[in-house]
């Protein structure tokens, strides 16, 4: 829920006109202020943004973008999630000064081995990069949650294509240990994965598909086709914000041995927007720049 009224966000930014070069429209909260001015200063260097306007979500973002005063010459953005509108290609046009992430949402762009391992390095303060860089194993942590995840969210994006709503949840509900380190559940994620088919096959019975099975299957196979199971494609259309980030949580709390005490996930989102390399961000900032 947005604390503001929709007209008396859209008009924040002239009060903090004198502390930002251009204007920021998101779809987040007012509490990701600081991850935000933190993030664009990596970005974006010697332009100025203290601030952006948290909208609460990609409806609200959109409507201010449709609705700006030709009047206003100030710089200005609107930024919105690709979330699963990416996937399925539903997403509107990108056009003028509204800007569509080619990822899930924002947060997708952090998880990144550079900035992680920093993190690691500074919050262990005993062990060298080198040791630390192994014992994360990025590449094989990204591939171990692969498979599964990008299953699921392919099945999230025809669940929304066919007018169901999926309830994205959050990688902590599918958890397990192994060992002393706490892993996302393949197996749950599977059986999640089917209840969200069988979801789509009821659907498509409903809309008086003949052959649900057979449509589901070629839908599926499509998509599969467009988003090759792959670490990339996981960094890409698997929200971070409640999947990778989770599960970043416990694998840098396995890194650094801190055992139950898990690494608060604001702490590590907001050092990996000031030490990530963001280099799958440069189309955002060539577009600002």
């Amino acid at each position: 829920m947005l604390k503001y009224g929709f007209n008396a966000l859209k008009a924040i930014p002239r009060l903090f006109s004198y502390r930002n070069d251009i204007d920021i429209y998101t779809e987040d909260r007012i509490a990701d202020k600081e991850f935000y001015r933190t993030l664009f200063k990596n970005l974006l260097g010697d332009i100025r943004i203290n601030d952006v306007t948290p909208m609460g979500c990609k409806a609200n973002v959109l409507k201010a973008y449709d609705t700006q005063s030709s009047d206003n010459k100030r710089r200005k953005y609107f930024i919105i999630d690709g979330d699963l509108d990416l996937i399925i290609g539903t997403n509107r046009k990108e056009e003028n000064n509204l800007i569509i992430l080619d990822s899930y949402c924002i947060e997708n762009y952090l998880i990144d081995e550079k900035g992680v391992i920093e993190f690691i390095y500074f919050s262990k303060g005993t062990e060298s990069k080198e040791n630390l860089k192994a014992k994360l194993n990025f590449e094989k942590w990204l591939s171990y949650n692969t498979p599964c995840l990008v299953d699921l969210f392919i099945n999230f994006g025809i669940l929304k294509k066919f007018g169901g709503g999926p309830s994205l949840n959050s990688a902590n509900d599918y958890l397990k240990q192994d060992g002393k380190q706490t892993i996302l559940d393949q197996a749950k994620i599977q059986a999640y994965s089917n209840s969200v088919k069988k979801e789509i096959v009821n659907l498509l019975k409903e809309k008086g598909y003949t052959d649900p099975e057979l449509t589901y299957g070629n839908e599926y196979n499509e998509l599969n086709e467009q988003w090759a199971t792959n670490n990339d494609t996981l960094l890409k259309i698997v929200s971070a914000k409640n999947y990778l980030l989770p599960l970043l949580q416990f694998r840098i709390t396995h890194c650094i041995d801190k055992g139950k005490s898990i690494v608060p996930k604001a702490s590590i989102k907001l050092f990996l927007a000031n030490n990530s390399s963001l280099k799958r961000l440069k189309f955002l900032k060539d577009k600002i720049k």
